[in-house]
């Protein structure tokens, strides 16, 4: 953490009987995988007879602490970052017993949207309802839709992790609330991180059409995306091309109406290949790179 800044502490119940699986819904950056982190952290200090960071803790015996966060590949072995991360979600389900702990975090992510929230969907079904034993977990996710699980499964849990929206900007509070939430801020996340104003603005555009048409959650696992529904999603897609071509001669950036300069004037189809890459040589000099 940066020099200055406190950890926001939060409390974490888990339980078998009332609250087995927690479903964390919130913004990214808002503090989801530090939250996990902090839980396995301090279960792991307690299991070895350490003293802990809390002001109480009551943690019973924990024989195995299962994680399946952030994205990696094994490619020397043909295995693909969903592969991986479908392998370790496999040997997490056949090996959970009743103290088990299960961190699980955007699990999903490499795939389809429907595939995603599929597989999601269904894991908790099957922690819920193993017969083996009922394993404590936290689920960290961006699938909203997710929350819908609260109503379908007495031990599930709706919480997320709350920021203040001020104007176009948000504030993240750290503090873990209960209920579900359905927004994620990405595109604002993609502003912080220096995204092209014209890629925002676009992205914001096609946001606003998508939930026109979908909401901001109407996604059901049980149903497939027909033909019929992707027509829709790319008509919202393009419904606003009209009004705001994506295109980098719109964006208010000196470096980019120079390039413009250099290739307003050229007829490509008379360029020889040397003055082709003579004149790629002098934008790339204008970019600095």
């Amino acid at each position: 953490m940066p020099i200055g800044e406190e950890y926001v502490p939060n409390d974490v119940v888990l339980d078998c009987d009332k609250q087995q699986i927690i479903v964390i819904t919130g913004p990214n950056m808002s503090g989801k995988s530090a939250l996990l982190r902090q839980t396995a952290l301090i279960v792991l200090l307690a299991q070895m007879g350490s003293f802990v960071p809390a002001e109480a803790a009551h943690i019973g015996v924990v024989d195995k602490i299962f994680t399946r966060v952030g994205a990696s590949d094994n490619i020397s072995e043909g295995e693909s970052t969903f592969m991986v991360e479908m392998l370790e979600s496999a040997s997490i389900l056949n090996n959970i017993s009743p103290r088990s702990l299960v961190l699980l975090d955007e699990i999903g992510r490499g795939t389809s949207t429907y595939d995603g929230i599929s597989i999601a969907w269904a894991m908790v079904e099957y922690l819920h309802n193993n017969q083996q034993g009922r394993a404590k977990t936290l689920f960290a996710t961006h699938y909203h839709e997710l929350n819908e699980l609260e109503n379908m499964l007495e031990r599930v849990k709706n919480y997320h992790v709350s920021v203040k929206e001020i104007d176009k900007s948000i504030v993240f509070l750290r503090k873990l609330v209960r209920g579900g939430t359905e927004h994620s801020f990405g595109i604002h996340v993609a502003r912080m991180a220096g995204m092209p104003r014209g890629v925002v603005q676009r992205a914001d555009d096609i946001l606003a059409n998508l939930e026109k048409v979908y909401g901001s959650g109407e996604i059901v696992p049980s149903q497939s995306m027909t033909k019929r529904s992707k027509r829709r999603v790319a008509e919202s897609a393009t419904e606003s091309a009209h009004n705001i071509q994506l295109s980098m001669f719109q964006l208010d950036d000196p470096v980019l109406v120079a390039i413009r300069d250099q290739i307003k004037g050229l007829d490509i189809n008379s360029l020889t290949p040397l003055e082709a890459l003579n004149k790629l040589n002098e934008i790339k000099r204008i970019t600095g790179l």
